[in-house]
């Protein structure tokens, strides 16, 4: 059962249950009306009669309204029925209106404790409500009101008020299932590009989002994914590419010194050579592979940011760097060193940050790692970075045209790149006072 449908009955049964409880306290409130209104007509012609037979002087002879005082008991009613059982047994009526009958109750009736009794009674298929009282003389006074009009109000009612029920619960379900449609629409067109990218891994695919409500929000979510999706997929295909270019000339090397081996007129100082430039490609195709790798994998799911002194990793990739290097790294702090971040991901990105310094230092000037403000920045006295290379030296594999003969990958930036991103800080690249670069990172916590 789909949402539409789902919807659509829920809607219908709702409306189903309010019209019933409605349909029902309708009823019942009409019915209790109508039965007052009866009464109370019973109640006030009664008294009325009552009131006409305690006057001084009265007689029954008067009761068809003849007589001087003219207090005519016996009138012409449209729906109801007068009538007045004498003493002696006498019914005094109207010819016209049929008989009211005289019950055992009537007739037990007296002006002490009993002198009131109602009861319904049916004449000629017609329903009437009865009053019976005891008037002041001993004569019983019935007075008789057709409930047709009641009996078909409730008929009426049983009948429409159903139809009614229906009809609402009818237009309700087609409303429902029309709103459904609008909100379910963008909704089925989500699942079928899902399917259809899950399908065919297409992901060049959005959904036109219209409105502000929820169902447009999910889209406007979904196609930002699909945005993402392809910006990642993008990335992949492009650090595969460019991986290749970069892995092929170490490999081609290496194809051709491998050649060059099999000469059996090769001497034995140019098969060292040969080895040496072997060792240093396999070198540096094994830090191309552990580059990539820092790369590929996701930090964030393989560690939990942790609150660390960015003094205290300086000092040890610096004391690990100058074991490596000939040249001078020293460490300058001021104060606010503690940042919250992946351990094992600074000490990567700072790492990347010492050697680049030390590779373009060519081991003969000092590097600087100055710490504090929760910042760290790696100065050099290197030929510097010019300003159309600065905004492209954390790409992945960018090179510039001054450094490419020098060893590297072109990754180390780019994995410090992907650090600040997945920790929100910031990277930046400035000259160094009498020649030189400055690359820093700038945390926010």
């Amino acid at each position: 059962m789909n949402l539409r449908t789902r919807f659509a009955l829920i809607t219908g049964g709702l409306v189903l249950v309010l019209a019933t409880a409605m349909s029902y306290g309708a009823y019942s409130i009409a019915s209790q009306q109508l039965e007052k209104q009866v009464q109370t007509s019973l109640n006030q012609r009664a008294s009325r009669i009552l009131d006409i037979v305690s006057r001084p002087g009265f007689t029954w002879n008067e009761a068809f309204g003849r007589g001087p005082a003219n207090q005519a008991i016996m009138q012409t009613e449209v729906d109801a029925i007068t009538q007045v059982v004498l003493p002696g047994g006498q019914i005094l009526g109207r010819n016209e209106y049929p008989q009211l009958p005289v019950t055992e109750a009537d007739k037990t009736l007296n002006l002490t404790d009993h002198r009131v009794h109602r009861s319904t009674i049916t004449i000629d298929n017609h329903e009437f409500r009865m009053l019976s009282v005891v008037a002041p003389d001993g004569s019983l006074i019935q007075v008789a009101k057709d409930t047709q009009i009641l009996v078909n109000a409730r008929s009426g009612m049983r009948t429409w008020f159903p139809i009614f029920a229906a009809i609402g619960v009818i237009v309700s379900a087609l409303f429902g299932w029309l709103f459904a449609g609008r909100v379910s629409k963008p909704i089925e067109e989500l699942a079928l590009t899902a399917e259809t990218i899950a399908a065919t891994q297409d992901l060049d695919q959005t959904i036109s989002t219209t409105g502000s409500s929820e169902v447009a929000n999910l889209t406007s979510s979904f196609n930002t994914m699909l945005e993402a999706l392809r910006g990642s997929v993008s990335r992949q295909r492009q650090l595969v590419q460019d991986a290749s270019h970069e892995l092929r000339t170490p490999l081609t090397s290496l194809r051709a010194n491998t050649e060059l081996l099999e000469r059996a007129t090769l001497s034995d100082a140019d098969r060292s050579s040969i080895l040496a430039d072997m060792r240093a490609e396999v070198d540096e195709l094994a830090a191309l592979s552990a580059e990539l790798s820092a790369l590929a994998i996701d930090q964030r799911k393989a560690e939990d940011p942790v609150s660390i002194d960015l003094l205290e990793v300086a000092n040890e990739v610096v004391a690990r760097a100058s074991r490596r290097t000939t040249a001078t790294i020293t460490v300058h702090a001021t104060a606010d060193t503690i940042i919250s971040a992946r351990p094992h991901q600074l000490e990567r990105a700072l790492s990347n940050l010492v050697d680049n310094a030390v590779k373009f230092s060519s081991g003969s000037s000092p590097v600087e790692v100055h710490v504090g403000a929760k910042r760290v920045e790696v100065r050099d006295h290197g030929p510097g970075i010019s300003d159309e290379d600065k905004p492209l030296v954390f790409d992945r594999f960018y090179r510039a045209v001054a450094t490419r003969s020098m060893p590297g990958s072109g990754l180390g930036l780019a994995i410090v790149a992907q650090f600040v991103q997945d920790h929100h800080a910031h990277a930046y690249v400035l000259d160094n006072v009498g020649g030189g670069a400055i690359v820093g990172i700038q945390f926010t916590a």
